[in-house]
């Protein structure tokens, strides 16, 4: 009979900890970042409504004396309505409930 050969668990474990390293890049990589609400609205909203929801620059609502639902903001933000631009082709469908989400915080 031949002699059995083994491996020490030594040997195997570093094994497995380099296959993973290697895999570390495309796992990293594999989901953009979500952004949080406040950050989509300082970045698309800001400038006309403002970082309190107060400016009303070229029109826009005070978001602090809304009376608009979760639902009419979030058909306000996909689709727009007079100066306001559409956001739906511009943010994911997550991104829209996020700055939505964000947006109901801002009250008096």
């Amino acid at each position: 009979m031949g002699a059995l050969r083994v491996v020490p668990v030594m040997n195997l474990q570093f094994s497995a900890l380099l296959f993973l390293l290697a895999l570390l890049p495309q796992l990293v990589s594999a989901a953009p970042p979500v952004l949080s609400g406040q950050a989509i609205f300082q970045k698309n909203c800001v400038r006309c409504h403002g970082a309190n929801g107060k400016r009303g620059l070229n029109g826009a609502h005070d978001l602090t004396k809304s009376n608009l639902n979760e639902f009419g903001r979030t058909y306000l933000v996909v689709n727009g309505l007079g100066k306001m631009p559409a956001f739906g082709k511009k943010l994911t469908a997550a991104e829209v409930q996020q700055v939505v989400a964000y947006s109901l915080t801002l009250k008096q």
